[in-house]
């Protein structure tokens, strides 16, 4: 699994790279935080594996694969997202290779609320 997380992280776009370095930077961490994080663990798991405890052992690695498929999954789904690309003015720019149907737009552009009619001044009398 490390080796497929590495072959997707190269594989990243520099967009996607970036804004995953912006959210591990968010959180106040570094690359090598995580690396060396990673590697504590798995000498923790080692020297439990040494000490012949098989249930924190296993529980261990049963977590730390879990962790990584969850993080390959993570890369994999934002891979395959097509990305929206939005304009200055905040609406989102449609892809000129895209088969879907383009709305037609109104001319005017702004909002308008729809008027309401008149309400009677006299309710009517119920009898």
């Amino acid at each position: 699994m490390c080796i497929s997380i590495i072959s997707k992280r190269t594989k990243m776009s520099h967009k996607d790279a970036l804004l995953e370095q912006a959210a591990i930077s968010a959180a106040g961490l570094q690359q090598s935080h995580i690396l060396g994080s990673f590697l504590l663990l798995i000498l923790i798991i080692t020297v439990f594996a040494l000490l012949g405890l098989k249930k924190i052992t296993w529980a261990l690695l049963l977590m730390l694969n879990l962790v990584l498929f969850a993080y390959l999954m993570k890369l994999t789904v934002d891979g395959s997202v097509k990305e929206t690309v939005i304009g200055a003015d905040g609406k989102i720019v449609p892809d000129v290779d895209s088969d879907e149907e383009e709305e037609e737009e109104d001319d005017e552009g702004d909002y308008q609320n729809p008027s309401l009619p008149d309400r009677q001044t006299e309710l009517p009398e119920i009898a």
